[in-house]
């Protein structure tokens, strides 16, 4: 595990007297139980004060295939136009329509993608606006598994004229805010089977998406929070969150994470204390 991870889950939980040692608890637990699943990959040249792998540029990623079968590109789709004049009406809102179509009329149900570049889901080495057909079947299953019509996604649904792309990063906020579902999508989580609601959200608040300041922003602004596990997608609240008592070893973890979904940051020290950790 990536000390520097580590170590800011640790300050984390330091607000009760207890807290702490839930996560030398989980840690130790883990060591055997988890050994194989939950690790960092190349974090090797991580200390306790600065993580080497964040720092990275992962915009040239070559983006992940979902299945093991060859797969082409989707092309043809997501008209850069029609992105542009989108990002420029009322709402401001770019959620495509799932066949690619055309951009989804407001207040049609859509799901957004939260995620990490450095996993494959950005655009990587290929062009504007294409995407493995594999990857998108698989976003596009489950947003339909959620009576979802569209689907909200940064690799798509971001303009890549200036003026156009400013406008569309200062308010994407509000694509969160305003999706019926948020899917959250990361590897160091899909590599995991859920087990139990304490030690899922102990391995949540350790995964590279937690430790990104935009992935904080979409957590606080998003109404439901879906998250993708090995074997099944949990509700964040539902499923991890609700089931865990005070007196529950994942109370420490319950907590962090509950901060940024209450919206907990009432001046500069909270709002420091959030985005210290992050990258």
């Amino acid at each position: 595990l990536c000390p520097n991870r580590i170590w800011h889950a640790w300050q984390a939980c330091q607000d009760q007297e207890d807290e702490p040692s839930q996560l030398l608890a989980f840690l130790a637990e883990s060591a055997t139980t988890l050994k194989d699943a939950l690790k960092h990959e190349d974090h090797s040249a991580c200390s306790f004060d600065f993580c080497e792998f964040s720092s990275r540029n992962f915009t040239a990623i070559a983006e992940k295939h979902e299945s093991k079968e060859v797969c082409f590109p989707l092309q043809g789709l997501f008209n850069d136009d029609k992105l542009e004049k989108s990002v420029q009406s009322d709402d401001g809102l770019t959620a495509w329509r799932l066949d690619g179509s055309a951009i989804l009329e407001h207040p049609r149900p859509f799901m957004a993608i939260s995620h990490v570049w450095s996993d494959g889901t950005g655009t990587g080495t290929w062009p504007s606006r294409q995407v493995n057909e594999c990857l998108y079947s698989y976003f596009k299953g489950v947003a339909e598994r959620f009576q979802c019509e569209g689907i909200w996604w940064d690799t798509l649904c971001i303009p890549q004229k200036k003026d156009a792309r400013s406008m569309s990063l200062d308010i994407m906020h509000r694509n969160y805010e305003y999706a019926k579902v948020t899917l959250v999508h990361d590897r160091f989580l899909r590599n995991l089977l859920f087990e139990r609601p304490d030690q899922a959200s102990f391995a949540i608040i350790l995964s590279p998406w937690f430790t990104r300041g935009w992935t904080a922003l979409e957590l606080a602004k998003s109404r439901k929070v879906k998250i993708v596990f090995k074997d099944s997608i949990k509700d964040l609240e539902v499923d991890i969150l609700r089931k865990i008592h005070k007196k529950s070893r994942g109370y420490a973890a319950k907590r962090v994470i509950k901060r940024l979904r209450k919206g907990e940051i009432f001046g500069i020290e909270d709002l420091l204390v959030t985005l210290r950790p992050r990258y």
